[in-house]
């Protein structure tokens, strides 16, 4: 974890003109950092991990799918070959027509895709590439978790360890040269920010982005989607806000207005 103190130094260093190599080597730019005078913050202990954008989206569909496919004879074609022909089950999705040619990914489908690619991948990759993909897999799971023990955590860093372990095979077949990226070094804080702060599953942008739904796929279907289904999808949210907050009023005042021991009004008739 960073230190505010010395990312403020580094900062200061290159406005004055100096050009410090921390400054490159750490990524940062020649912005003032709404947090410099902020008492007693660490801004770096307020990042939380994301599961969904992290884990899901960035370690393993962006970057551990497209390595593992890589190392398959075949590459795409082979991998969507064996996706189609999955058993069916009624807990899995079955990808008819492989994975390569879905556009749009959701975290559902991340999941999915997750509970059968390591079977997928069995006896087509070296045996280095799928204990690598199955660590990745462990962490996520784990990583999943909605209570956390010692033990839960313990094994939770034995995957990430077995990860960096096997994940050299990746540079050895020249499909990486290096793991300088940033949602992979995010893996490691997971332990410590868990431990903080609880479990990752609570802070996961997963939630939130169900929001989605009812504040722009619905309210876009409101609209006459032409040039300005903008200020459109703001009206149609205003009202939607305001019909809440006088429905709220209503049954408030009628809670109001029926003492407990009148039973001649009832609510749900």
């Amino acid at each position: 974890m960073r230190n505010p103190q010395d990312i403020r130094d580094v900062l200061e260093a290159a406005a004055q003109g100096a050009k410090p190599v921390k400054f490159k080597e750490w990524g940062l730019c020649a912005v003032s950092p709404f947090w410099k005078d902020l008492p007693h913050c660490d801004i770096f202990s307020a990042l939380t991990p994301d599961i969904l954008h992290q884990l899901h989206k960035g370690v393993f569909k962006d970057h551990v799918v497209n390595w593992s496919t890589a190392c398959v004879s075949g590459g795409e074609v082979e991998v969507d070959r064996r996706f189609r022909m999955m058993p069916r089950h009624a807990s899995l999705r079955h990808f008819k027509k492989g994975i390569s040619l879905v556009t749009q990914w959701t975290g559902t489908e991340f999941k999915n895709m997750e509970k059968v690619f390591l079977g997928a991948l069995a006896g087509s990759a070296e045996k280095d590439v799928i204990l690598a993909v199955r660590a990745v897999l462990d962490f996520i799971y784990y990583a999943h978790f909605e209570i956390h023990s010692d033990d839960s955590l313990d094994m939770l860093e034995a995957s990430w360890r077995d990860f960096h372990h096997y994940k050299h095979v990746f540079v050895r077949l020249n499909i990486r040269s290096e793991f300088n990226i940033p949602k992979v070094h995010s893996m490691q804080h997971y332990m410590s920010s868990i431990r903080n702060l609880g479990a990752a599953d609570g802070y996961s942008m997963e939630g939130p982005e169900r929001l989605h739904i009812n504040f722009a796929k619905v309210a876009y279907g409101f609209s006459n989607k032409r040039s300005t289904y903008i200020k459109q999808m703001a009206v149609w949210l205003e009202r939607q806000e305001a019909a809440h907050h006088h429905d709220a009023y209503i049954f408030w005042t009628i809670q109001e207005a029926c003492s407990p021991e009148d039973t001649s009004f009832n609510l749900d008739r």
